[in-house]
């Protein structure tokens, strides 16, 4: 039996992902304008709109009205359904997060950190920043706060490659139970932009996290930074 075609817009997009994926077309290299597709495949520019609009969807191109479309950087997303670590999430999707350690060393705590952490002003804390990968891409400028005592024991820890909640069950034996969250866009601060590789102002999320340990005591108060264009959480409620 001879195979069947799939539609024109169908085998239209599976080529243009395909030069996608393939590393022929690179990230935000310009992709042919409709005219042009509409020339090189013979086809109609409905057809051509359709290719486009599926390879929107699924994230591998952005259109910009008036500009033509773009091949988006890779984009990650962490679902929220239960506490858990980037890497733990996304190693589910076939997905590796690195993490390279810029600075741990011992700070006076700002009242935010101390409240957050339950000690007194000013008290001293261990602050660890690090810059996490997913894949080759810099995804997040994460500040990490410990209270000085756990801090002590991680100082020595090789945090590559791995999320602070598995280092604070495996390595340390505690009980990582519950965290409180904030989550909201800002715009990209100086000090993320040099290290995520993008501008200044640029659209951000900003990530709070407050992690307990069974008892309702604060062990991390962690601030992380991503880059807007390459990472979102996707929930899942119920009613």
């Amino acid at each position: 039996m001879s195979e069947v075609l799939q539609p024109l817009y169908a085998q239209l997009r599976d080529a243009l992902r395909a030069d996608i994926l393939s590393g022929r077309l690179h990230v935000h290299d310009k992709l042919p304008s409709e005219h042009e597709l509409v020339h090189a495949h013979g086809v109609s520019r409905i057809t051509v709109r359709q290719a486009l609009a599926d390879l929107q969807r699924e994230g591998l191109i952005t259109r910009l009205q008036g500009k033509g479309a773009y091949v988006s950087a890779p984009h990650t997303t962490q679902p929220l359904q239960r506490l858990e670590g980037l890497g733990e999430a996304l190693s589910a999707q076939g997905q590796a997060v690195h993490s390279q350690r810029l600075s741990m060393k011992r700070v006076k705590a700002s009242s935010d950190v101390a409240k957050a952490l339950e000690l007194a002003p000013a008290s001293e804390v261990y602050l660890l920043r690090t810059l996490r990968y997913v894949g080759r891409l810099p995804m997040s400028l994460n500040e990490s706060h410990f209270p000085l005592p756990l801090g002590e024991r991680m100082v020595r820890l090789d945090m590559s490659g791995r999320d602070v909640i598995e280092v604070l069950e495996r390595e340390l034996g505690l009980r990582v139970a519950q965290a409180h969250m904030d989550i909201g866009a800002v715009a990209m601060p100086s000090a993320a932009a040099k290290w995520l590789q993008t501008a200044v102002g640029e659209p951000a999320l900003r990530v709070h996290r407050v992690l307990l340990d069974a008892e309702g005591r604060p062990l991390q108060v962690e601030t992380a930074t991503h880059r807007a264009d390459r990472f979102s959480y996707r929930l899942t409620v119920s009613r």
